[in-house]
């Protein structure tokens, strides 16, 4: 019987050149991901520009900062520029813009609060779970307040007194005066 293409042996190929078309591969691959991050951040660049550029000022920037230089003023739309030089124009009047807009407000603008803080809408949240929690709140407060004689076990059977540098015993009475 003739032989036909489905009974042939694969193509003996050497190792070498099994390797170099790896290699090839992985270096294209490896291309078209930067190219692909390349071009995120372009969009990502011409985004916040974008969106610098629409920003409307607040009446707070209005009322205390000085207003906008001739490099923040919008350019004539009869004089197209090169695209190049339009770019680089834009971001000169940004960055102007920009550093106009915050004098005088660093304390205000340019502080972020302390710790990790989460912000929720509370439109997401249940409102049974939020009856929930505050039901647990005050049953807590109740049971283990100031005035009750309680104490929650983490804090009965504590393995922080056994870290400390001053050891103490692992169980404490509730009543200081106690021992």
């Amino acid at each position: 019987s003739p032989p036909s293409s489905e009974d042939e042996a694969p193509e003996e190929v050497s190792f070498g050149a099994a390797r170099e078309v790896v290699e090839t591969e992985r270096k294209l691959m490896g291309e078209a991901a930067r190219r692909h991050q390349e071009l995120l951040k372009e969009k990502r660049r011409r985004r916040q520009e974008l969106f610098v550029e629409q920003k409307v000022r607040s009446p707070l920037t209005a009322r205390f900062a000085p207003p906008p230089g001739p490099a923040a003023a919008p350019r004539p739309t009869n004089c197209p520029l090169p695209a190049e030089t339009e770019a680089a124009a834009r971001g000169r009047a940004a960055g102007a813009g920009r550093r106009a807009a915050l004098t005088g407000f660093t304390s205000l603008y340019l502080t972020r609060p302390k710790g990790n803080y989460t912000a929720v809408r509370l439109k997401d949240r249940s409102l049974t779970g939020l009856h929930q929690e505050l039901a647990k709140d005050f049953l807590n407060a109740q049971l283990y307040g100031p005035d009750a004689n309680r104490v929650q076990a983490n804090e009965f059977f504590s393995l922080e007194n056994k870290k400390d540098p001053v050891k103490k015993a692992a169980v404490q009475f509730v009543d200081k005066s106690w021992g």
